[in-house]
């Protein structure tokens, strides 16, 4: 233990991102990346669609909602690191205390202040995997995680002039207190394998990509749009089902609890998995449950891109590019039969298998054409 008189000043130092924060960071992205790798697949990024986009007023009251949260999140890391930047950690013979110096605004903010004295510290761990030092309080179970990339030693009382300061670090310094439990395990050598609550939600998430792999191959039918009307029962079935998920997984095997940051990631890679089954899932359960799948007439329109429906009460079918050189190949009075159905919801879903083949055998035609001749030299 340190004597009485001992004194250590840390600061803080450019860190990166926790866990946690990268995490927050990067589920909206994990959302957002398919939504952009199926319109760069449709060929949705052309200028003019963009354009129709961005002017489009009911597209920003839908994405709007999910940006404000992800920008109150950026503000309110921005802030904090700012807070954080004129704080010291101090650790002496009493405790170990967070504190801002007389100076600075945050000073008179007790409640920003965070101290721990030695005799009320019930349990204090070191986890390789974060590099941090967690410490719990006897009288109020109060958690304090320090990470120690955050700190860098600014001053020692009395000097010491025997050891550099350089080879002083915050490490170093908790473990001449001698305050770790000896038999504390790294989250970072877990086995998920063997621990029933992580071996049963991986197998889970497997049975599921299994199953959409397997489901999405051998169906023929699709919704008949991607919009948020269409997407919304997912999240909610997503949104409960990952629910229930949490407080099974933290309800089990309450003896021997896995780690819970280990925990809160396979939930999270669940409820990918149970929206993108859902998704695929809803097919199948509307072929079943909804109306018979019906041949109605369509006209393609002037852009080449749409199928237009005889019958004003029917979804249109929405072409990109890619598709254009084909329908325009077709006359405007011509009349396309588009299998229909009306499921759940009055959710729509087509069977295009047809048109998907004659447009894969049209440009099959078109590049057979376009390719020159073997023995030809180009000028």
């Amino acid at each position: 233990m340190l004597e009485q008189q001992q004194k250590y000043t840390f600061v803080r130092s450019m860190s990166s991102l926790s866990k946690r924060e990268k995490w927050m960071l990067l589920v909206p992205v994990l959302l957002l990346l398919p939504v952009f790798i199926w319109a760069g697949y449709w060929e949705w990024f052309q200028p003019a669609d963009w354009k129709k986009i961005l002017e489009s007023s009911k597209v920003w009251q839908k994405t709007l909602p999910m940006i404000f949260p992800l920008g109150l999140f950026a503000i309110a890391q921005g802030g904090i690191q700012w807070l954080n930047r004129s704080s010291k950690l101090v650790i002496d013979g009493t405790g170990v205390f967070m504190e801002w110096p007389s100076d600075s605004v945050f000073a008179k903010w007790k409640f920003l202040q965070k101290r721990f004295a030695w005799d009320d510290v019930k349990k204090a761990r070191y986890v390789l995997s974060s590099r941090g030092v967690v410490l719990l309080s006897k009288t109020n179970s109060t958690l304090w995680t320090i990470r120690l990339k955050d700190w860098k030693l600014s001053s020692v009382e009395p000097t010491q002039y025997a050891i550099k300061p350089a080879e002083i670090d915050l490490l170093g310094v908790f473990r001449e207190l001698d305050i770790f439990e000896d038999a504390s395990k790294d989250p970072g050598q877990f086995d998920l394998m063997k621990h029933p609550v992580t071996r049963s939600i991986l197998l889970g998430i497997c049975a599921l990509l299994v199953y959409c792999f397997f489901d999405s191959t051998m169906q023929q039918e699709g919704w008949a749009f991607f919009n948020f009307a269409y997407l919304l029962p997912h999240v909610i079935f997503t949104a409960l089902a990952t629910i229930v998920l949490a407080w099974v997984a933290s309800a089990a095997n309450k003896r021997q609890p896995p780690p819970k940051g280990i925990t809160a990631f396979l939930v999270v890679l669940a409820s990918f998995s149970l929206l993108v089954t859902s998704y695929i899932a809803g097919i199948r359960i509307n072929q079943f449950a909804g109306g018979p799948l019906i041949s109605a007439e369509y006209h393609r329109d002037g852009s080449c891109e749409n199928l237009i429906p005889v019958d004003k009460s029917l979804p249109v079918v929405e072409y990109t590019h890619k598709t254009k050189d084909y329908w325009c190949s077709r006359a405007v009075d011509e009349v396309q039969t588009v299998k229909v159905r009306k499921g759940l919801f009055g959710h729509y879903q087509f069977d295009l298998s047809e048109q998907d083949r004659e447009i894969g055998d049209f440009k099959k035609k078109s590049s057979a054409t376009n390719v020159p001749p073997a023995n030809s030299k180009s000028h």
